[in-house]
């Protein structure tokens, strides 16, 4: 049972079903003795990811992250002490792509975890030339990087918010999903996991709703019949690592997260555990990009079963092609910070069919 701002946070009473955190043995086999990287260490998902990869004994763990705030204090939780100076501590931007090649380069990764994006639904949208600079080019990035080090795995954290997708959020991740699939190659496995809303990540619906009944002001809602899918932070990562398992030629891959759960029940369910009384709600309306409820996979797209009960694949559509010339349009306008364009550009991106070559370029605009 997890307390926070004087609440209770209790996984498996918010969610409703019994939260998965359990490895097999071919995840342990993956980690055991590999030296592991990890983007976007102290986020909430990647620092969860931090911990768990620790626990399965690999020989190195290496943290980086554009905070160093955040790295110190997943840091300081697993190791006890402050020692920013480790090795293992790596302060660097995504974005810069010339320094993570050769970071990458140095520190010889055999399992990358690629956790670092932006993911706030509502200011991307104002904002869409920050979600194409780190959500696709840091990606572009990390996997040009992982393809130059001679890494065996790269697993890219997507969302559900890429099947279908109505926001930027979506469409960056989307693309991006793209980009891992093409960087597989003989040496390289790469895979993409999808999954919906974490509970009680930093910035989370659940952290806002806890400050808001801190402080006794009125629970916003978008929506009265809003409903998403909902996961444990460990529950999330657990899953990651497993479908990390399965990486080979650039498969996404779905986390099954039960059914999905309509904002106002949680709202009713995180009262009702904490023995509040019912607070006000305010209907605040939908904003622009944001689904009334959510989907895993999108109309063209299928499930298969995998080993895993809790994993679904989704088969890579060769057929479909993202343009070299596209990229380099996306990335230029993105640069510039033509917001608008970057808007229209990325929605073309994120749509249009992708080749399947795995030797693509990166325009000279961003070297």
């Amino acid at each position: 049972m997890l307390r926070e701002h004087g609440f209770i946070f209790e996984d498996s009473a918010l969610l409703g079903r019994e939260p998965v955190t359990a490895y097999g043995d071919a995840a342990r086999n993956m980690v055991f003795g590999k030296r592991v990287l990890v983007t976007g260490a102290g986020g909430s998902i990647g620092s969860e990811l931090v911990r768990q990869l620790h626990a399965l004994s690999p020989e190195m763990i290496y943290l980086l992250d554009h905070d160093e705030s955040s790295m110190h204090a997943v840091q300081l939780e697993l190791y006890g002490d402050g020692q920013m100076a480790h090795e293992r501590t790596i302060l660097a931007d995504i974005r810069d792509r010339d320094r993570l090649v050769r970071l990458f380069d140095e520190t010889r990764p055999d399992l990358i975890f690629h956790a670092a994006a932006h993911k706030h639904l509502s200011i991307l949208e104002r904002y869409p030339s920050e979600a194409v600079r780190t959500n696709i080019l840091g990606t572009d990035n990390v996997v040009r990087a992982a393809r130059n080090c001679g890494a065996e795995r790269l697993t890219f954290v997507s969302t559900d918010k890429a099947a279908n997708p109505t926001s930027v959020l979506g469409a960056s991740k989307r693309v991006g999903e793209v980009l891992t699939h093409r960087g597989a190659n003989r040496s390289l496995r790469t895979a993409s996991v999808r999954f919906g809303n974490v509970l009680g990540s930093r910035g989370s619906f659940l952290h806002t709703l806890a400050h808001q009944l801190q402080h006794n002001l009125p629970v916003t809602i978008t929506h009265p019949d809003a409903s998403r899918y909902f996961m444990s932070i460990p529950e999330a990562a657990a899953l990651v690592i497993e479908a990390s398992v399965s990486a080979h030629r650039g498969e996404t891959y779905v986390l099954d997260m039960g059914e999905p759960v309509k904002v106002m029940e949680l709202v009713e369910r995180f009262v009702a555990i904490n023995h509040l009384a019912s607070p006000e709600i305010l209907i605040t309306g939908m904003s622009v990009g944001e689904k009334l409820s959510e989907s895993l996979i999108d109309e063209r797209e299928v499930c298969l079963n995998t080993k895993h009960p809790r994993i679904w694949q989704v088969p890579s559509t060769e057929s479909r092609q993202l343009t070299l010339n596209r990229l380099d349009d996306l990335y230029r306008l993105a640069i510039i910070g033509h917001e608008d364009d970057v808007r229209s550009e990325l929605w073309h991106a994120a749509e249009v069919p992708f080749s399947s070559d795995l030797d693509f370029r990166i325009a000279a605009l961003v070297r």
